[in-house]
């Protein structure tokens, strides 16, 4: 399992709002690596590949405190969009036997909805 990201959002947040780094060329950036990544370990002989998505990261006590939800939750659904897009691309053309993304950000936004 591959999980990559998610202290990678909140270093580049203050980035993004100082409008340093543009939300797109972030998630390029960091969907770029994954899928470097994911070809290392195809490389290296992997079969069975699993990649998770960014969980909720607006739920967490920091983005709270630092009043920056907004700003995680809009990163996050970009990032989690175009990787999910980059990673459909790159298992299909490799073709890797098990290869499955796993959305921790929707697992995770319904275990914490109030029901």
């Amino acid at each position: 399992i591959l999980e990559i990201g998610a202290n990678d959002v909140m270093n580049a947040i203050p980035d993004i709002l100082d409008n340093k780094l543009s939300i797109g060329s972030f998630a390029k950036s960091l969907s770029d690596k994954v899928v470097s990544q994911l070809q290392m370990l195809k490389s290296a002989g992997f079969k069975n590949i699993y990649v998770a998505n960014i969980p909720p990261l607006d739920k967490i006590p920091l983005m709270i405190m630092q009043k920056q939800t907004k700003e995680a939750r809009t990163i996050v659904s970009a990032y989690n969009q175009l990787l999910l897009a980059k990673t459909d691309i790159w298992a299909k053309a490799s073709n890797i036997s098990n290869f499955a993304m796993l959305d921790m950000n929707m697992f995770l936004q319904t275990a914490l909805s109030k029901t």
